[in-house]
């Protein structure tokens, strides 16, 4: 039942994003667009895609330290079997095969793993914000359409960032504050939740260690900023005059956009992404989405089939892996 009504959700809320998307869009000059689109641009994509997740990939590595020294041929199947996973079935279910996959392949307790790809997910935040500031500081007054949502996000950018510095340099507090919510909970959620904290200080760890921590965050800006520049080449393909810094501002709303329930690979909600930022620009409706189709494909199509590669020669079974999944989902949900 709750599986039936989270897929009822998500497709309802693809819907709706696809509908936004397409509200305004004129199907005979999109049409025209996607056929004279100037598709050279494909081959730089799929470089920057490629160095994009080899980036993702070291900086991977830096966070797994904690637990154990990887290299990035040991992190990357798993790594692109779980964005592949994303691609093909929804609501994020590709990050739960991806901590199942590597948890198996070099037994590590899933607890420790899952923690570091929220580490992974913090870092990716951080860079995105800053991107998106820059970007905002860059452009100036923003459109007005924009402005509740640029003054919601950099108050929610301040937030995050006292709440990573709490968990960095106050465990102690964050443990107290844990004791004393665990102490309102039954005794199973409690030592759950004292799990979960503990997992999360230790994966934090590596974090305070200045070098490495430098390491990661230079890492996670590098990558974002290679994502940018995959963006601003899908809008060139259409000859859509962008500034780059509207593209450090697009990237930070696709990731807001992809955060909520999304169905596979994001379909629409890359698409609204693309059309809500970029139409107060002045930039039209049918090249925002023939755009966001663009992007879709040239980094769905590799991952998915990265992905189906690295799965059959690790010799995975659908079957094994989904049980191993559901097992996951079990505990969290207990």
């Amino acid at each position: 039942m709750k599986k039936v009504l989270v897929l009822t959700v998500i497709s309802l809320i693809t819907i709706l994003m696809l509908v936004y998307a397409l509200w305004d869009v004129d199907f005979h000059d999109l049409g025209r667009l996607l056929s004279g689109g100037d598709y050279r641009v494909v081959f730089p994509i799929l470089l920057l895609l490629v160095m994009f997740y080899w980036i993702k990939a070291v900086r991977w590595c830096l966070i797994l330290r904690p637990i154990g020294q990887y290299t990035c041929s040991e992190v990357t199947p798993s790594m692109v079997i779980g964005f592949a996973g994303n691609n093909v079935l929804p609501a994020h279910l590709g990050e739960l095969i991806r901590i199942v996959v590597f948890s198996r392949k070099y037994s590590q307790p899933i607890s420790s793993v899952a923690t570091t790809l929220l580490v992974e997910r913090i870092l990716d935040m951080a860079a995105i914000l800053a991107w998106y500031a820059i970007g905002m500081v860059a452009l100036g007054k923003p459109p007005e359409s924009l402005e509740i949502g640029a003054g919601i996000i950099m108050f929610l950018t301040v937030c995050f960032f006292l709440t990573i510095a709490v968990i960095l340099y106050k465990p102690n507090l964050v443990h107290k504050l844990g004791n004393r919510l665990g102490a309102l909970l039954p005794d199973s959620a409690a030592t759950k939740l004292s799990d979960i904290l503990h997992n999360v200080i230790l994966a934090f760890s590596s974090l305070r260690s200045p070098q490495l921590a430098i390491k990661m965050v230079v890492w996670s800006l590098v990558e974002w900023g290679v994502a940018a520049v995959m963006i601003w080449l899908s809008l060139v393909a259409y000859g859509a005059q962008v500034a780059p810094v509207i593209t450090l501002i697009l990237m930070a709303v696709l990731a807001f956009a992809a955060a909520v329930p999304n169905a596979p690979g994001y379909i629409g909600a890359m698409q609204a992404a693309y059309v809500f930022t970029l139409r107060p620009f002045g930039i039209s409706e049918e090249i925002a989405f023939a755009a966001s189709v663009l992007f879709l494909v040239c980094q769905w199509l590799p991952v998915t089939l990265a992905g189906a590669y690295f799965f059959i020669v690790g010799g995975l079974h659908v079957d094994e892996v989904r049980r191993e999944v559901e097992l996951v989902e079990e505990e969290g949900n207990q």
